[in-house]
């Protein structure tokens, strides 16, 4: 009797202490931000319209453009080590990023074979509870498509890539397809750059996988390597040349603080973006340590970037952050005018 109280302690004493862990690995830590001044009389302060005050005739590797990495990552399990963002897709376009990340696998479990978001292994979810759902490809849609409603002079690109191996690149174009031609008003797909005019209440599709179904709607196929080193390239972005396009990335996501703010001030410095050459520059990195802390490594690099002068009327191409916000969007975007 005795044996048998002691062994129920001790099962629900550890059922605790594995709740304890998931949810500290669920929810991140500090969220606390630097401040720092912006520029809040310009008429392009207000984020969720920026894009009005660009000439249509201008395409969009000519534009500086903020963009999320990871960016359904917000409410992701592991979330010390998974979590890439604190807002969610609608907040973080309404804070002026136009570039969003999206990583994409079939759910076979909670679903009839939706498309989910994932970091990886790790499932997202659409909010903060650790036993919410998980988040699809439907509820980023639904507030994609509602944005561009409300904001008929913006445009988002959405660059979806597959992490998923228990289903083939044939199996998620099958859904993709099914979602673009359900609401192909909303979407660009050309395999060319567009113009902002050509653009604007629209989600400009790229994509980092074969077209295995052979559709031949892919929007823009730009595929790069894994930019996986950690020991510093000399030259730290890559070229990749396209039909219609050349595609530079620097993507260096396992470079310690000091060396990955090298290799974005490279870019900066370095980059190319006409408008037929697009820069992608990421500034995020899960470090050169065994266990990554996206968070820790975005705090640094996100306030150097605040604090590195950006210049007016230049093109800087895409620059791809962790943990955005408002003010770190106006500061890379403001770069558009005078």
């Amino acid at each position: 009797m005795e044996k048998g109280r002691i062994f129920r302690i001790t099962c629900g004493a550890m059922i605790a202490i594995i709740i304890v862990i998931l949810i500290a690995l669920f929810v991140s830590d500090d969220n606390t931000e630097a401040d720092f001044a912006i520029d809040m009389d310009a008429p392009y302060s207000d984020t969720s319209n920026w894009m009005q005050y660009i000439d249509d005739e201008v395409y969009l590797s000519q534009i500086t453009i903020p963009g999320t990495h990871d960016s359904a990552a917000s409410n992701v399990m592991l979330g010390y080590v998974m979590r890439c963002q604190d807002n969610d897709i609608i907040t973080q376009l309404e804070d002026g990023y136009r570039y969003l990340d999206l990583r994409v696998a079939i759910d076979d479990i909670k679903s009839d074979g939706k498309l989910k978001l994932v970091h990886n292994f790790a499932n997202c979810h659409k909010d903060g509870n650790l036993f919410s759902d998980y988040l699809y490809f439907d509820d980023v849609t639904k507030d994609l498509y509602t944005f561009l409603q409300q904001h008929p002079t913006e445009t988002v690109i959405v660059n979806i890539k597959i992490e998923d191996d228990n289903h083939s690149v044939s199996d998620i174009q099958k859904l993709l397809q099914k979602e673009l031609k359900s609401n192909k008003d909303y979407w660009y797909t050309q395999d060319e750059i567009p113009t902002l005019a050509e653009a604007r209440g629209r989600a400009v599709l790229m994509t980092r996988f074969e077209d295995e179904m052979g559709t031949g709607i892919t929007g823009l196929n730009m595929s790069w390597a894994e930019q996986d080193n950690k020991i510093p390239s000399d030259i730290p972005y890559e070229l990749y040349v396209y039909d219609n396009c050349r595609l530079w990335v620097q993507d260096r996501y396992k470079y310690s603080v000091e060396d990955k703010y090298n290799a974005v001030v490279d870019g900066l410095e370095n980059c190319e973006a006409d408008e037929n050459t697009w820069f992608f520059n990421f500034t995020s990195t899960s470090g050169d340590g065994k266990i990554g802390h996206p968070r820790g490594y975005a705090k640094a690099l996100n306030e150097l970037l605040m604090e590195y002068n950006l210049k007016p009327e230049t093109s800087y191409g895409i620059i791809i952050v962790d943990f955005g916000n408002a003010n770190l969007a106006r500061h890379i975007y403001y770069t558009n005018y005078r």
